[in-house]
């Protein structure tokens, strides 16, 4: 047995304060960032159960969950909810990856967490994607494998074993939550038929069969009990809900190439390209499960159902964790005894060509409006790249803008880097450390323009100048607002009278909207209007009653009495 020295204990406990430090600094300041659509939906409907029934159409656990922290959060402190799962995320990742590896590969895998803008979103997001869900993946992860490790013999674990009964339980409460949670009962399923082969027998076969329609039946008996005791939640809505993404309205291919790559850009060149270079056969026996995870989730998002009309973006959250702990386990793996000269050659040049691809985010960035998408298509293609990419969705968080420049050229020289690494292998370990180090500057960036926007504008600052004067104007009682971008704090002043989707296909819908509506509007510009389309047109001929800026991020309150006259020759 090795005792660790008094340098090492100090060395991990410095460390693990590091990540920690780390952690909650890219986290807490987004406490009280401003919700977004379905943010808000999920944070106002929380209010109370009777209306929590009539809107949440997921499992009951979900709305029972939400209702019970409006109680304690309130509706300005709700994203703590989240953000307590995502802590709980941190020590399963950190225990599951030492347990299935060692404790350097669990302290790089939550490093790897705490630094990741699609994480730090997740753990804000009002939502049970980004912080629930991986929770429970991760606490069913752990108990599987106390499971697994219970009995010492040759033989597969036994289902009478304590921590298979509280594993079911994990998984039952995950299922009860969502839906979508089936893909870890799918994984842990794979794992346990592929771990146990060698001892797996006719008998036990069917023993396996026989448990996995006892928690089948076990769970619909919940669905119905819960409903019974909980009037709120209804099976029906619940499986009609799930119906919706069967895929019979036909699948929007566009916008499903559009969300996955958002999620790529999430994800960084840290988690995207990295695995490349690092993942050894080791680490595909030790993170089996978590590639499991990566493959089935692949296969339910894109091939089995349709979520090209759902915020999909908001789904594929579910590959931070796996991804963190194969590239966790890699690194551990790669970087272990380095000359001091080798870190000081890597450091140095890679924190260069970081400054240089930090430095691509204040050259001179076009703002290109969201429709037509033609256009967006015709500038990359043609090279074009110098244009701010906008970040925003119904499921959240509020719009935010970062270069594409910088999104591609990251990407572009992590590539390269990789391929050289398989051709001079000799390299392999400074090139892993510069990729690591330009991954951590990308997403920097991502989470300073997420949370702050010194760089293109901050449009929770635009938000609250815009809704301030409404607030303090007695002359405007009822708002529209573009994007549906603060409808939360309009609300909560009660001004809001409803969203605008500036989309080519709603257009006719909007000019009888507009020529009946007598409110007042709000736009917030991003993603930025189109001002040679109908939306466009329209507000340039408003009366503009208050505008702010924010970098490339505009604020304004219109009034349209008169242009709703003209609006026909628009």
């Amino acid at each position: 047995m090795i005792i660790p020295t008094v340098s090492s204990r100090i060395r991990f406990f410095l460390i693990v304060a590091s990540i920690v430090l780390i952690f909650f600094a890219l986290r807490l300041p987004g406490l009280d960032l401003p919700y977004h659509q379905d943010e808000w939906k999920n944070v106002n409907l929380s209010s109370s159960v009777e209306i929590a029934g009539r809107f949440f159409t997921h499992p009951p656990l979900m709305q029972m969950t939400f209702v019970a922290a409006y109680k304690v959060f309130g509706i300005e402190w709700f994203r703590i909810f989240p953000l307590l799962f995502s802590i709980g995320s941190l020590i399963l990742l950190y225990l599951v990856v030492r347990h299935r590896a060692d404790s350097r590969a669990g302290l790089w895998a939550v490093g790897l967490l705490a630094v990741c803008a699609y994480n730090i979103q997740g753990s804000l997001s009002p939502d049970v994607d980004g912080a629930i869900l991986p929770f429970f993946f991760l606490l069913a992860i752990y108990v599987y494998d106390r499971w697994q490790n219970a009995d010492t013999s040759n033989q597969a674990p036994s289902f009478l074993n304590p921590w298979f009964f509280l594993l079911s339980i994990v998984l039952l409460i995950g299922l009860l939550i969502k839906l979508n949670f089936i893909l870890v009962i799918g994984v842990l399923g794979i794992e346990y038929v592929w771990g146990n082969w060698k001892s797996f027998t006719m008998k036990r076969g069917v023993y396996s069969v026989g448990v996995a329609l006892g928690f089948g039946i076990s769970y619909v008996a919940l669905l119905y009990i819960i409903q019974a005791l909980y009037p709120a939640f209804s099976v029906t809505a619940m499986l009609h809900h799930a119906d919706q993404s069967s895929g019979g309205q036909g699948r929007n291919w566009t916008q499903i190439i559009v969300q996955a790559a958002k999620a790529v850009y999430f994800l960084s060149p840290l988690l995207v390209i990295t695995p490349f270079v690092v993942v050894s056969r080791n680490v595909l026996i030790k993170a089996r499960p978590f590639f499991l995870y990566l493959a089935t989730g692949f296969l339910f998002y894109f091939v089995a159902f349709d979520f090209s009309r759902a915020a999909l973006d908001k789904y594929l959250l579910f590959t931070i964790v796996p991804l963190s702990v194969i590239v966790g386990m890699g690194l551990a793996e790669v970087v272990k005894k380095v000359s001091k000269r080798t870190y000081i050659i890597s450091l140095s040049i890679s924190g260069v060509i970081a400054l240089l691809l930090i430095a691509l985010n204040f050259v001179p960035h076009s703002v290109i409006a969201l429709y037509p998408k033609e256009e967006w298509f015709s500038k990359v293609f043609h090279g074009e790249w110098n244009i701010l990419n906008p970040f925003i969705g119904g499921n959240g968080p509020m719009g935010f803008y970062v270069s594409f420049l910088f999104i591609v050229f990251s990407f572009i020289v992590s590539f390269i880097l990789t391929v050289i690494s398989f051709f001079k292998k000799e390299w392999k370990v400074p090139l892993v450390l510069m990729l690591l180090v330009i991954g951590i500057a990308y997403n920097a960036v991502f989470a300073e323009e997420f949370l702050w926007g010194k760089i293109n504008g901050n449009g929770s600052h635009v938000l609250a100048e815009m809704v301030a004067f409404i607030a303090h104007n007695p002359a405007i009682t009822k708002v529209l607002t573009y994007s549906d971008t603060g409808a939360g704090a309009l609300s909560v002043v009660g001004k809001y009278a409803g969203r605008i989707y500036a989309i080519p296909e709603s257009e006719e819908g909007y000019r009888k909207k507009f020529s009946e509506f007598d409110g007042h509007y709000m736009v917030i510009d991003i993603p930025h209007l189109y001002e040679d389309g109908f939306y466009g047109k329209f507000f340039a001929r408003c009366q503009v009653l208050a505008q702010t800026t924010s970098g490339r991020i505009s604020g304004q309150v219109y009034d349209c009495s008169e242009a709703k006259k003209i609006i026909n020759t628009l």
